[in-house]
């Protein structure tokens, strides 16, 4: 029995493990939350909209615009996310439509029995994907041990953990599901020839494109897999024979077209560009700071990807065509997501746009272990590789804790957070670095300048004057909740399609140290009837205090949405709201109208 395990099943087994692993810690989750639980969050709740819109509210085409989830087209609100999520979610949907019933809830989609049912479909998808991934690797003659290391490696050592667990809303378990399973369908198409599974992965592949056009680019990587230049075209021509290829390019975009009849029941266009204002800077791809910024870097928070990366260059010695077809397709892949206008991707763990190609992450691993024949090479990889995994469950813990920032880290705040786990860590960070929007022309439309050496003067010819040496030449925050606070009348030259960009510098001087982090800069926005309408803040200091009697220079870059009319207030103030001890001074601020 140990023997037959051994040769023919541990990769399965392996799978199984996953599966016990990852239903225990979704299942722990739900028990600690109770009926606070929630997964349909952040775009999620743009991607799943499709859903409660269509079958419960059938509000389809009376979505409000807002700029965050619908864009306005022809004066209707259209999902800015492209439907294919929502497909993948709809038996699971179904299902939440059921539970909700016996549960006595309220169907609307979001109670309860939907959030369970869609971190049962991310779970679900999960496994389906590893299943996948497994037969290609199958398929590939790789032993069961290394299919059982990488499937291993894959979900324990990538952000995949994340999106297929904790935030099951977001597109990319999804996609890595469907892409795994194209790239298993072209595998075994190249090696039967049988048209049918053809036509299997032209569906997956539509359903790829329909979660996220950009996904299409996997078809790029078919060299790849099939291995040499010889089996490339005799799959080409096999293609082209007896019109399988019409077929399959029918089978695409017949899938493709469920998007058109959404635009349509959404607006009465066929075509629409959802992601209004937004787009590629192909000139200026942020490659650099896609894979190494402390930010977002790939290979800063999912490091075990340099063993994909060393499969590649190792593969070359055994075959060429398939090592450069593989690194031509991941440059090629790096490129274009890295000039996406947003290169970071909001609010998220690593880089998340590579989490559905991890399939052939994990064929370069794959093949890196399987090259490997000394006994210490061996060893040194294997203390790698659990060295790799460790740092990802360690980053992992702390991005769902708020230890490391989801969407603004650098050097220093890396530096400050690196391995600590402990609750003093928790929501720590703060600073606010948003990048400029894309497209947009800038315009200064106000500016100021506080130094607190200098006072205003009134009723003089002076404006200002120094103040006297006995006088305090800085604002001291110590024990105090409130004191600095300036406020601009929104003008004319404020209005703007796009909002505001509000720059800030800040000189913070510390009394004391502290392991907190509770002194905020408050943005506050009212209209002309005193309404609040835009309210958020973040912690002053990048870190807590370090060192005292040192001034540190901070800079924030802060988009707010769009200003609704003339007259209202943006009010910017420190709050301290821990009382701590410490002084401000040199505070500069520029408002940047976007159009």
């Amino acid at each position: 029995m140990i023997n037959w395990i051994k040769s023919k099943s541990i990769s399965l087994l392996t799978i199984v493990f996953i599966a016990l692993v990852s239903g225990i810690l979704v299942f722990s989750v739900l028990l600690k939350e109770k009926g606070n639980y929630k997964v349909i969050a952040s775009d999620g709740i743009g991607y799943y909209s499709y859903l409660p819109n269509t079958f419960n509210n059938y509000s389809l085409d009376n979505q409000t615009p807002d700029n965050r989830f619908f864009n306005e087209v022809k004066d209707k609100g259209v999902n800015k996310y492209f439907s294919g999520t929502a497909v993948s979610m709809f038996p699971f949907y179904v299902l939440g439509n059921g539970l909700a019933l016996i549960r006595g809830e309220e169907t609307d989609g979001f109670t309860l029995s939907y959030q369970v049912v869609i971190s049962f479909a991310g779970w679900c998808y999960l496994l389906g994907g590893l299943l996948f991934f497994r037969g290609i690797l199958k398929l590939f003659d790789f032993s069961e041990g290394i299919i059982s290391i990488t499937t291993l490696v894959l979900f324990f050592g990538t952000n995949l953990l994340v999106y297929s667990l904790w935030q099951p809303s977001m597109s990319h378990v999804y996609s890595f599901f469907w892409i795994s399973g194209f790239l298993y369908f072209i595998k075994k198409y190249s090696i039967n020839n049988n048209k049918s599974i053809l036509y299997w992965a032209a569906l997956f592949l539509g359903i790829v494109i329909l979660i996220r056009p950009l996904d299409g680019i996997i078809i790029f990587i078919i060299p790849f897999l099939l291995e040499s230049q010889a089996n490339f075209n005799s799959v080409l021509k096999s293609v082209f024979f007896k019109k399988r290829l019409m077929v399959s390019i029918l089978i695409v975009i017949t899938i493709l077209f469920i998007q058109s009849v959404f635009w349509y029941l959404q607006c009465g266009k066929f075509l629409v560009w959802s992601y209004a204002n937004e787009g590629f800077e192909f000139a200026n791809p942020h490659w650099q700071e896609f894979l190494f910024s402390f930010r977002k870097g790939a290979l800063v928070y999912t490091p075990i990807l340099l063993l994909s990366t060393a499969g590649a260059i190792a593969l070359i010695r055994k075959n060429r065509f398939q090592a450069v077809s593989g690194i031509l397709f991941s440059l090629g892949l790096i490129y274009l997501l890295s000039s996406w206008w947003n290169w970071y991707y909001g609010p998220s763990f690593g880089q998340r746009p590579l989490v559905e190609f991890y399939a052939f992450s994990g064929i370069l691993i794959a093949y890196l272990l399987s090259f490997l024949k000394s006994k210490l090479i061996k060893i040194s990889i294997g203390i790698l590789v659990i060295s790799l995994i460790f740092m990802n469950l360690i980053q992992t813990y702390q991005f769902q804790k708020g230890i490391i920032s989801s969407w603004d880290m650098n050097w220093e705040k890396y530096q400050y957070s690196f391995l600590k786990t402990g609750s003093d860590f928790e929501n720590n960070l703060g600073g606010n670095n948003d990048i400029m929007l894309f497209n947009t022309k800038i315009d200064s439309v106000y500016s100021k300048e506080f130094d607190f050496e200098y006072r205003e003067k009134p009723n003089s010819g002076r404006k200002y004057e120094r103040l006297d040496k006995i006088e305090i030449g800085y604002r001291d925050y110590s024990d105090r909740e409130f004191n600095f606070d300036h406020q601009v009348i929104v003008s004319e030259d404020f209005i703007s399609s796009r909002g505001v960009f509000i720059q800030v510098e800040i000189d913070i001087l510390d009394k004391e140290i502290t392991n907190t982090n509770e002194a905020l800069f408050v943005v506050d926005i009212t209209d002309t009837n005193g309404q609040n309408y835009h309210y958020y803040t973040f912690p002053i200091r990048s870190i807590p205090s370090q060192e005292t009697e040192v001034w540190k220079r901070e800079y924030y870059n802060i988009e707010i949405p769009e200003l609704r009319s003339s007259g209202d207030r943006i009010k910017v103030y420190v709050w301290n709201k821990g009382k701590e001890s410490f002084w401000i001074d040199n505070v500069k601020l520029n408002f940047l109208a976007l159009n």
